[in-house]
């Protein structure tokens, strides 16, 4: 089975060295590279070109989320995890519109972070607690009205697998909850990219909060 290859940026030696140690003693991860700032973590990417980034927001130089915009630049589909002490609605609002994968804080469980990176090469988002409750502070709680995605045309079963898609639910786990065939979500996760012109499931979900089509527990 081929391994998780991972890029860590962090300016702090210290904590960088423990996230790595603690990485690379699971069985299917490997760190291909570290690096201490942003220019010097692009270099190291394009050297490498990994599975998932690493990246801390405060670095000097380039931040993370400059960082993360530039990898972007080069490769779509590479996935961009932030690590960091702080947030705030500034930080969140740049990281989501760096098309980021999740946003974990650094006091986040060890095996919380490794569950994040698997979860995220499944193409689901990760956010810590504090970081979900701000992303529905900002999204969520501005005035709702009941036909809020009436202009998307969305239909009520859409919406319901909307909610589930954003929730982390697979096709198969969505199926077996609304007893309906894994092929029918998959038609109905297709129109609903299609109506919000999408093309992943990242953005389907960074769409539908941004939006308030969803709610985030």
């Amino acid at each position: 089975m081929a391994k998780i290859s991972v890029l860590i940026a962090d300016d702090h030696e210290i904590l960088r060295f423990g996230i790595s140690t603690y990485l690379s003693s699971s069985k299917d991860i490997e760190i291909v590279g570290e690096a201490s700032t942003g220019e010097e973590c692009i270099k190291l990417f394009r050297e490498t070109h990994p599975d998932i980034c690493i990246l801390d927001i405060d670095m000097p130089g380039k931040n993370g989320i400059e960082t993360a915009k530039e990898i972007r630049t080069f490769k779509q589909e590479t996935k961009i995890l932030i690590l960091s002490m702080h947030i705030n609605k500034n930080m969140l609002r740049d990281a989501l519109e760096a098309n980021v994968n999740g946003y974990l804080l650094k006091n986040t469980e060890k095996a919380d972070l490794l569950h994040g990176i698997r979860a995220i090469l499944k193409g689901q988002q990760v956010f810590s607690d504090p970081i979900s409750d701000l992303m529905k502070e900002s999204f969520l709680n501005k005035s709702n009205h009941p036909g809020s995605y009436d202009h998307h045309n969305i239909t009520g079963r859409e919406q319901e697998i909307l909610q589930l898609i954003v929730d982390g639910l697979t096709s198969k786990q969505i199926a077996e909850k609304l007893y309906i065939s894994p092929r029918t979500v998959d038609t109905h996760r297709a129109n609903l990219m299609e109506k919000l012109e999408v093309n992943n499931i990242a953005d389907l979900v960074r769409y539908a909060i941004q939006n308030n089509l969803v709610s985030v527990d």
